[in-house]
């Protein structure tokens, strides 16, 4: 095997196991591009942005959910000081049901 065939190697820890995950971004907001193991990968923060501040945290909470009507939807994050400043965003299934008994409210009135 030549040099230039061997796998990279991870960015923590030296190890050639694969598959590589890139990292773009640490627990500061700083950009940066290491590769790493699956190892190194699963003992990473998760890092997320905080949908208020805008700073990214390491201990993200979990504000909101976004449903799509096609395909995933996401999750909204915000750190620890700004997550009960955040309104509750009404559930999906609540808006529908409110909507539907204003549609049919009108349609009673409207024969």
């Amino acid at each position: 095997m030549t040099a230039s065939s061997k796998p990279a190697a991870c960015d923590a820890c030296g190890s050639h196991r694969a598959p590589m995950t890139v990292v773009t971004t640490d627990a500061t907001g700083q950009v940066v591009h290491r590769q790493i193991c699956p190892g190194c990968a699963r003992e990473l923060p998760p890092v997320r942005m905080c949908v208020r501040c805008q700073a990214f945290t390491t201990a993200p909470v979990l504000v909101s959910e976004v449903h799509a009507g096609s395909g995933p939807g996401f999750n909204v994050y915000a750190c620890a000081p700004c997550a009960p400043l955040c309104p509750t965003p009404p559930d999906a299934a609540e808006l529908l049901e409110v909507g539907f008994r204003e549609r049919a409210e009108e349609g009673k009135r409207s024969r």
